[in-house]
């Protein structure tokens, strides 16, 4: 069973980027016993664990502590529509590193950590052309094709982006903020609790992506990063040849069934689907003003049929359990779960 010791090490070896290998030269010991300490089949003597300590730049009390992750927000103090206040600021971070401990305490009891990396890192973003490119690439790099996404949240939890659900407690437009953890090693998108439109997460959660990949220029104002994030989103969820494929060039008119039918296929609103179809010249901006006087809230938007919901803490608790990695009182702890109604929900699971 694994120790508190183990599970610490192993978390602060990787936060250093360290390979087991490369800490056992470091101490002075074989990658066997590392291998043994970090799964908890052996207990480091004292003048080891100073060793190790030592290594890794440490304290010996942080292999006993409680799992605890600091989480820090992107710079959302001024997001347009909203302003965060310090208070909502602390109480998103404060919930996100409670539940983000318990998220990559997990992880590494399972030995399923997902090293992140940037593909975009070296693309310039000031104006939509760019957010065009960056979101282009990043399909490119990632082998998303130019089709459907059918699952954003399960796509980016196995590209190493970690998905948190809390009840803000607020209202806010996105319905989705972003950060980073672990020296800005583990990036995290936190979503609000409450219950939205599919599409709106959709694109919620691509919107967060662009404000942790893009690389903007410093002197642009957050309102233009913004527009940015939206931009990249939703050239993501709907490329703009796809798009272009979909509804044809140097439209005069687009009704309802088309934009229904591409937003039931792509997962991305209507409104979205609209102002991709301007941005890239597929009608004119008078065309896009008269369907915005002539749209009614009353219409038939038709409904993405897919679901959102991130999926890999519960597979990797299941699975700790499967392997008796954990006990279900460990498990309930990390899930914040009443033991019983997780023992109950684990065998309904298992039915199947």
């Amino acid at each position: 069973m694994i120790t508190p010791v183990g599970t610490n090490l192993t978390r602060i070896r990787q936060a250093r980027g360290l390979t087991m290998d490369e800490l056992a030269r470091m101490v002075g010991c074989t990658k066997q016993a590392i291998s043994l300490y970090e799964s908890g089949q052996r207990h480091p003597d004292s003048q080891t664990l100073l060793s190790i300590a030592k290594a890794l730049d440490t304290g010996i009390d942080s292999f006993y502590d409680s799992y605890n992750v600091a989480f820090e927000l992107n710079s959302v103090s001024y997001r347009e529509g909203m302003l965060l206040s310090k208070t909502q600021r602390t109480s998103v971070e404060e919930q996100t590193s409670a539940k983000l401990s318990d998220y990559l305490e997990l992880e590494t009891i399972a030995k399923s950590c997902i090293e992140f990396s940037n593909p975009i890192e070296n693309i310039k973003v000031n104006n939509s052309q760019d957010a065009e490119k960056a979101a282009k690439e990043l399909r490119k790099q990632w082998k998303m094709g130019d089709g459907p996404v059918h699952n954003i949240s399960t796509f980016l939890e196995r590209k190493g982006v970690r998905i948190i659900k809390i009840d803000f407690g607020f209202s806010y437009r996105h319905e989705g903020l972003s950060g980073w953890a672990e020296q800005k090693r583990i990036p995290v998108i936190v979503l609000n609790a409450r219950q939205q439109d599919t599409a709106r997460v959709r694109f919620t959660m691509l919107h967060e992506l662009g404000h942790l990949l893009l690389m903007t220029e410093d002197n642009l104002t957050l309102d233009v990063v913004e527009r940015l994030c939206d931009a990249f989103a939703g050239a993501v969820l709907l490329p703009a040849d796809t798009l272009a494929l979909e509804l044809g060039r140097n439209r005069t008119l687009i009704v309802m069934p088309e934009l229904r039918r591409i937003k039931e296929l792509y997962g991305i609103s209507i409104q979205a689907i609209m102002v991709r179809s301007r941005v890239i010249g597929l009608i004119s901006s008078d065309v896009y003003q008269g369907w915005q006087q002539t749209s009614t809230s009353n219409q038939d938007h038709g409904q993405y049929q897919g679901t959102e919901e991130p999926q890999r803490f519960l597979q990797m608790l299941y699975r700790c359990l499967s392997e008796k990695k954990i006990g279900f009182d460990k498990a309930a702890q990390l899930a914040g779960w009443d033991e019983a109604e997780l023992r109950e929900h684990y065998v309904q699971q298992s039915e199947f």
